[in-house]
């Protein structure tokens, strides 16, 4: 943190660079955190591709890819970029809370009858249901 706070205010006069590219040179900070920032902070958007972003994204049929900049890519090409920082928190929450990499929760889940890949885990609502994680959860 400390070597972070340096670099801001030595190299970017103490504020928070704008810049994707001006980002990533800061300690700690790679291309995920970097969108997260300019699509929060800056209102200016980015695709955050984390592990469930990525799965989801291949599970959609959006991307074959497992490269997060390449699932970046190929995904800014299906989506509006005005919907970018948007999409990027839906699907990583949908991703924790309901699609899981080892047991989806298809029978419990919103999109399953636009998902490809419907089935792939539990259907039965009631058994899917209790797959699906809460808030609490994640505190």
């Amino acid at each position: 943190m400390k070597e972070l706070s340096r670099k801001i205010i030595e190299e970017f006069d103490g504020e928070v660079p704008s810049a994707l590219d001006d980002l990533v040179t800061l300690p700690g900070v790679g291309r995920k955190t970097a969108n997260v920032v300019l699509g929060h902070a800056f209102g200016i958007p980015g695709i955050t591709v984390d592990t469930h972003f990525g799965r989801l994204s291949r599970r959609f049929g959006w991307s074959n890819e497992t490269d997060p900049v390449k699932v970046e890519f190929e995904v800014g090409k299906l989506i509006r970029e005005v919907e970018w920082t948007n999409l990027s928190q839906r699907m990583i929450w949908h991703g924790r809370r309901i699609c899981h990499s080892r047991k989806p929760a298809c029978g419990a889940c919103p999109l399953a009858k636009y998902c490809p890949s419907f089935g792939i885990g539990e259907v039965d609502p009631e058994r899917a249901e209790r797959l699906v994680k809460s808030e609490e959860d994640f505190r």
